[in-house]
């Protein structure tokens, strides 16, 4: 993934209290990747969905043809 890449936000559901609990709207939208970024070692994007910019792991979204 790069930037500009438009992306579905699927979510993490192998963890125990999964991040919908965060801010479930989010799950299931489409967004577009503005920054790539790190969570500590863990290879991330910054993604503008519903008007705002949150930060997911590279393996919470899949990218839109």
């Amino acid at each position: 993934m790069k930037i500009g890449d438009i992306v579905r936000i699927k979510g993490n559901f192998q963890v125990e209290h999964a991040p919908e609990e965060v801010w479930p709207e989010v799950y299931g939208q489409i967004g577009v990747i503005v920054a790539m970024t790190k969570r500590l070692y863990i290879p991330a994007a910054k993604v503008m969905v519903l008007g705002e910019v949150a930060e997911f792991d590279l393996d919470e979204m899949e990218r839109i043809k």
